[in-house]
């Protein structure tokens, strides 16, 4: 049975979801992937029927559990788990016997030309939205731009549902790990910039270092998807941002305790973490899952 994160990306849940939005959710996808709507491609389709109904047996399992927990005591409030995501496991899992292993792993050719056809749509959608200042959720409902918000978000949603279905070119225990990590990445990237101005916590001393964490953020994304777009504004290098914006989440962490259960600074904190892994793959076995010329 698939995890809760990777389940819950794929029916594209927060975490803090319904039995409602699970149906819904579930109810799209089999519309979308029953073999009676994929006649030319049934093999494939009950492939990808198996694993939505895998993921939805682990989501429901996921809400019966915290509905016993609820129950037993009512002012119950979750501990702060270590290492609570089993795909953040894996890949910590795969580091390590990376390491110790001398034999050279490839992403199958096939799988990795189709990444970076994604990531292409990614860029598409990053360069809307960087270009429009969409970065300052205060003008994204101003005039022309509210539309170019919701034509970027569109786009994200596309390479989202595209990403979930490299699962099929996956030939090797490197090509499933390579995709699980580009969609790890992809998924808090979309989730992250959904975050609206609601969301963000108010407190005076908070939101000084808060503000300075998501520059540093915005500036590491910017650099990592569009450089050619940040190339003749850039205020700053993608190394140096990078780092100061995870010394800023560090920081965060220790001096406000309580927002290690606070949904917008997990948002923020899993796709800072989930960029740390993927760049330092593509350092490490010389892969791009992005495109870096400049245009």
């Amino acid at each position: 049975m698939p995890d809760i994160h990777r389940s819950m990306m794929i029916f594209k849940l927060k975490t803090d979801f319904s039995k409602e939005d699970l149906q819904k959710s579930y109810k799209k996808l089999v519309k979308k992937y029953h073999p009676d709507s994929n006649p030319k491609n049934q093999e494939w389709s009950h492939n990808k029927m198996t694993e939505i109904n895998l993921a939805y047996e682990a989501c429901c399992s996921y809400l019966e559990s915290n509905n016993e927990i609820n129950q037993e005591n009512p002012n119950y409030q979750p501990a702060k788990e270590q290492n609570k995501d089993t795909n953040e496991q894996n890949l910590k899992a795969h580091k390590k016997k990376q390491q110790n292993s001398k034999i050279n792993q490839e992403i199958t050719p096939d799988l990795y030309k189709r990444i970076l056809n994604i990531s292409n749509i990614y860029t598409e959608a990053s360069e809307i939205f960087f270009e429009y200042g969409l970065e300052k959720r205060k003008l994204r409902y101003e005039g022309v731009r509210r539309f170019r918000y919701r034509e970027s978000l569109r786009i994200f949603d596309d390479a989202v549902n595209k990403t979930t279905e490299l699962d099929q070119y996956c030939k090797t225990e490197y090509d499933q790990y390579a995709v699980n990590l580009f969609l790890r990445f992809t998924g808090n990237l979309f989730h992250y910039i959904q975050l609206d101005e609601r969301h963000i916590p108010d407190h005076p001393l908070l939101n000084r270092h808060w503000d300075l964490m998501e520059e540093y953020m915005l500036y590491s994304i910017k650099d990592y998807l569009v450089p050619h777009l940040v190339h003749n504004f850039r205020k700053m290098s993608a190394n140096t941002s990078f780092t100061q914006c995870w010394n800023q989440l560090i920081y965060l962490q220790t001096r406000f305790p309580a927002l290690d259960e606070d949904k917008t600074f997990k948002i923020c904190h899993n796709l800072a973490d989930s960029l740390r892994e993927i760049r330092r793959e593509e350092y490490e076995m010389q892969y791009n899952f992005f495109n870096y010329s400049e245009s």
